[in-house]
């Protein structure tokens, strides 16, 4: 018997952007979602893809917080600090683009290795929001029920 898995609220949307990734092409080496405060998450890219552009010991992952939204975040596999990634570049495309829409983005930091910016990182809510936030991740949850 397995153990069970407490249910992290964030999960469902952060496998459909993984699914949508794979489905496309984009090949998900790994991913995961953590219950920290604020909610984040990260989708890894197999290197066979990311190769091209960033290099075989470069290991390249989508980032995601809910206050902050999408990152790419990329580094030499085997550096110790920051889990291996060197930079980490916010994409500015919200806090819950679809996942067709991270297929868009993914493609393009694939592509290229995305210059370094200046200034804040973007910052679209705060954990306490009253924004409608937690209902719109939820649509993520009831989408897999329907499909299971």
């Amino acid at each position: 018997m397995s153990e069970s898995t407490p249910y992290i609220s964030h999960v469902p949307y952060i496998e459909a952007v993984a699914e949508a990734l794979d489905a496309a092409g984009l090949t998900v080496a790994d991913w995961n979602a953590d219950d920290n405060d604020p909610r984040d998450a990260y989708i890894e890219f197999d290197r066979t893809i990311t190769t091209p552009a960033y290099s075989d010991d470069t290991e390249v992952n989508l980032l995601w917080r809910e206050d902050r939204g999408w990152m790419v975040g990329w580094g030499d596999a085997d550096s110790v600090s920051q889990n291996g990634l060197d930079w980490v570049v916010d994409l500015f495309c919200g806090v819950l683009p679809t996942p067709e829409e991270m297929v868009t983005e993914a493609r393009t930091v694939i592509a290229k290795i995305p210059s370094p910016q200046g200034g804040p990182y973007g910052r679209y809510r705060d954990t306490e929001d009253d924004d409608g936030f937690e209902a719109e991740l939820a649509q993520y949850a009831k989408n897999t029920d329907n499909h299971s």
